[in-house]
């Protein structure tokens, strides 16, 4: 008896690392197949300020997301911080300066206009978020 219930418990567990491992989820972009932006190949490190932004991510691609967007005719990058509680300060022109988005008006009007043109990392994880009133 004390053999079944061994065998039982390897049986259930194999078939539930099967199930675990054979689920297919959306993978999050690591490598972002050769995404130019800001006029440089690999923007993630050879832009500095962008490095420096990256290298305060913590958990991985599954949890942050770097997004390419244009916005007034210019190139904006959004860094996704899971750990960031506000959405509206992690926007940047390409030599580093944020966006100034703090007024509520100005932050719709980029959420409204801005175009996305891909991710350079990671998730998108704010995809509806709003900004609290």
């Amino acid at each position: 008896m004390y053999i079944n219930k061994l065998n039982m418990k390897s049986f259930t567990i194999i078939i539930l690392l099967f199930f675990a491992l054979s689920c297919k989820k959306k993978e999050p972009v690591v490598d972002y197949d050769g995404l130019e932006a800001c006029g440089v190949s690999d923007p993630i490190h050879n832009l500095k300020w962008l490095h420096a932004e990256f290298e305060l991510l913590e958990g991985g691609p599954e949890m942050n997301g770097i997004v390419l967007y244009t916005y007034e005719g210019r190139e904006v990058i959004e860094v996704q911080n899971s750990v960031s509680s506000s959405i509206n300060i992690h926007q940047y022109y390409c030599d580093g300066t944020k966006l100034d988005l703090e007024n509520p008006d100005n932050f719709k009007k980029f959420k409204s206009e801005r175009v996305e043109i891909g991710m350079l990392y990671g998730t998108k994880i704010w995809k509806t978020a709003t900004r609290p009133k």
